[in-house]
């Protein structure tokens, strides 16, 4: 029976069924918090916002926190999904554990903002499935001034150790969320600058 929530015009079916399909390959370490971080991007999508999905490990591997996007369907500018996970974390344990033991992942390169952020709170692995070309930051740190630049010393940033085909699906879901928010806004552009009776 087909899910409700997939009509056959649904962008996102397609790259949900094939993630949630997905048997991890041992070879690859990273496989199983990459998933979880699309799955989150699948949820951002879904409602409206960019998909970008992320998770938090322990040093055992444990998944602590998981989250995605916010925006732009809240007012909350700063719930990007690195930003969301990481104050989720802070929330809960207020400074008793030793950030520097765990590991982010991220579906997508994380932009300059969650870059920042990431650094300033210690998180000692960072790592992520789709290369962000034109925004992310992760790639490009050497041009960080160089306080930022020495903060980044302790830490352990790079591309995840997954399989190829989930690098593809972490860029591709965000392709298709852009898509349609930016779908969205043209209607939204278009209704708001036709005159009264215009179609």
């Amino acid at each position: 029976m087909q899910n409700p929530a997939h009509t056959p015009d649904d962008p996102l079916a397609e790259l949900e069924s094939k993630i949630k399909q997905f048997i991890p390959d041992p070879r690859y370490p990273h496989n199983a918090p990459i998933l979880i971080s699309l799955e989150e991007s699948i949820a951002a999508a879904r409602e409206g916002n960019f998909a970008v999905g992320a998770c938090l490990t322990d040093p055992d591997g444990h998944v602590v926190e998981r989250g995605h996007n916010h925006v732009p369907g809240t007012f909350r500018t700063d719930l990007h999904a690195e930003m969301a996970v990481m104050t989720q974390f802070e929330e809960r344990t207020r400074g008793s554990v030793k950030v520097g033991d765990y590991t982010i992942f991220s579906s997508l390169e994380p932009c300059p903002m969650c870059t920042i952020r990431l650094i300033t709170a210690g998180v000692g692995h960072v790592f992520w499935a789709a290369d962000d070309v034109e925004t992310g930051m992760m790639r490009t740190l050497d041009r960080l001034t160089p306080g930022w630049v020495a903060m980044t010393g302790q830490q352990e940033f790079g591309s995840a150790r997954c399989s190829p085909e989930l690098k593809e699906w972490g860029w591709q879901v965000f392709l298709v969320s852009a898509r349609m928010l930016a779908e969205k806004s043209r209607r939204t552009a278009h209704v708001y600058l036709t005159e009264p009776g215009q179609p």
